[in-house]
């Protein structure tokens, strides 16, 4: 953050805490806090809250109303992505409720932080077979979970939303809320509503001095070294300080694939995503490390193969806001607790301003591995073949947008794809899902309603599409306008890869993981959108 911006930033703080609290209706105190959490978007499925969104039919905020909660929820997620600023879905309560908890659920995996507003049954109503009463319990999917019943304590309330998800590893928050306190009246004090926490990091501490100095030094000693940046580098906007610090050391650096804009890819350091959308070389990189500098990222699985590589016993050091993260999935952990960029600029502090004369044999192999790999899918990125590959396609969609594009990526082999063939530069143009199928669409919608000077790819196949076409009409309605790349192979095409390999001989295999032709231009085009085969 700039000078200018820190002495604005002040300003408004200084500011809320000065204000008086104001009276007026509950409607008009939640339209108010849409406004000064500065989204340009709230999602929304019927019918509740409307009295607020009435409210907000003057402001420059989209009104995004959507045919599924999941979707909804979805969209948020890529909204906060893509911004840095969380926003509000609203759903009914009861079967909408339960809807709306698994598209909760990447948000939660992924460390993304929204707002998720449903109804609460009055007293009188609790327990007497009302229509559509049912509870979900949103703890397992949200940081924080309350009921607000109370006008008298909403702006109490809606204030520990915002500190809750915004706050050190940011995640979903949900609110019960009593939709009588609407159109009760109160006085409303607004010093609740702190606009440090409208976006998010909210805080970037620092990590102890102490042991950034033994990382560091840790780093220096070690024969084989590498860096792997995760989401919360991006999250962070810790790019240009992982590049300098890879510069400085002499690093070669991976990412996961939602650490993906972590560095240039076209950087001569850069060795692309680690894990299971991996590109091959970097198994190599993580297989022989004797040190492994981990950025913002939780070790999962993917990142792993499952928990494969690193091998165990291998020295890590990881550098995470969660205290509770370092050394949960691996030993031998030392601890850099922190935000991604200030604790990257601490050891580029400490570094000094030597660099190193050149890279070292150990990188020298790594980018020789690398440039053999391109050299063995040459063929396949630029064979001209009919129908296009999908690594073909992969980096021609590169090619043909604007540098600052953003590419929404779905899981699956698309996922694959994306990750490993798309070669983008360091900054935030690539988001991706924790593994639910058919995010990419409705998330890059989010993503395109949030950024909408951007181009915005959404990245999907035709099972991940099939998820949520109704929402083609949304965007039209809406005009959200992304570009939609859908790779239509009539499958689940891992799912089939899969069937033939392990049962060949058993009979009718299609009917486990394959679609009939379906022609997505035609019905994109019928809902009002440009569309073509």
């Amino acid at each position: 953050m700039n000078l200018a911006a820190m002495d604005q930033h002040e300003s408004s703080v200084d500011e809320a805490v000065a204000e008086c609290p104001q009276r007026m209706k509950g409607q008009q105190f939640l339209a108010e806090l849409v406004r000064r959490s500065g989204v340009k978007a709230v999602f929304f499925v019927p019918t509740f809250l409307y009295p607020t969104l009435v409210e907000l039919a003057k402001d420059p905020v989209k009104r995004v109303l959507c045919p599924s909660e999941k979707a909804a929820a979805y969209m948020a997620d890529g909204y906060a992505q893509a911004s840095g600023r969380p926003t509000m879905v609203i759903v009914q309560g009861g079967p909408g409720a339960t809807n709306l908890y698994a598209g909760l659920a990447d948000a939660w995996q992924s460390h993304t932080p929204l707002l998720a507003v449903t109804p609460v049954l009055p007293g009188s109503r609790y327990q007497g077979n009302s229509y559509q009463e049912a509870y979900v319990d949103f703890r397992p999917v949200t940081k924080y979970d309350a009921e607000v019943r109370s006008i008298d304590r909403m702006a109490e309330f809606f204030g520990k939303a915002y500190r809750e998800m915004t706050t050190g590893a940011p995640r979903p928050v949900h609110l019960y809320l009593d939709g009588a306190l609407e159109d009760a009246e109160a006085e409303f004090d607004f010093r609740y509503l702190d606009p440090r926490y409208f976006s998010y990091p909210a805080f970037r501490p620092r990590a102890d001095d102490e042991l950034v100095g033994q990382a560091l030094l840790e780093i220096r000693r070690a024969a084989r070294q590498v860096m792997v940046c995760g989401r919360g580098t991006v999250v962070s906007g810790a790019w240009e300080e992982v590049t300098a610090l890879a510069e400085q050391l002499g690093l070669p650096v991976t990412t996961t694939l939602n650490g993906k804009g972590s560095i240039d890819e076209r950087h001569p350091l850069a060795l692309g995503v680690t894990g299971t959308y991996r590109r091959p070389p970097t198994d190599a990189v993580i297989a022989e490390a004797d040190l492994v500098l981990y950025v913002g990222g939780h070790q999962g699985g993917a990142t792993t193969n499952m928990r494969r590589l690193p091998k165990p016993g291998v020295r890590v050091i990881h550098i995470d806001i969660n205290p509770a993260q370092p050394g949960a999935n691996y030993p031998n952990v030392l601890p850099l607790i922190g935000d991604a960029r200030t604790v990257l600029r601490q050891l580029l502090d400490a570094a000094g301003v030597t660099k190193r004369s050149g890279p070292g044999e150990w990188v020298r192999q790594a980018q020789q591995d690398l440039q053999a790999w391109r050299a063995g899918e040459h063929a396949h990125m630029h064979g001209n073949r009919i129908p296009i590959r999908p690594e073909q396609l992969a980096d021609e969609l590169v090619n043909a947008c604007p540098r600052n594009t953003l590419f929404v990526a779905d899981t699956g082999y698309v996922g694959t794809w994306a990750g490993v063939f798309m070669d983008l530069p360091a900054g935030r143009n690539f988001l991706h899902c924790e593994g639910s199928l058919g995010w990419a669409f409705p998330a890059a919608m989010g993503a395109k309603a949030a950024a909408p000077e951007r181009t915005v790819v959404a990245f999907t196949g035709d099972g991940g599409f099939f998820y949520h076409l109704a929402e083609i009409e949304t965007a039209v309605r809406n005009e959200i306008n992304l570009i939609t790349v859908v790779l239509n192979n009539q499958a689940m095409a891992f799912q089939t890869h899969l069937l033939r390999s392990v049962w060949p001989g058993s009979p009718n295999l299609d009917k486990l993981s394959e679609f009939g032709d379906t022609n997505f231009a035609a019905m994109a085009r019928e809902m009002g959108a440009w569309a073509f085969v």
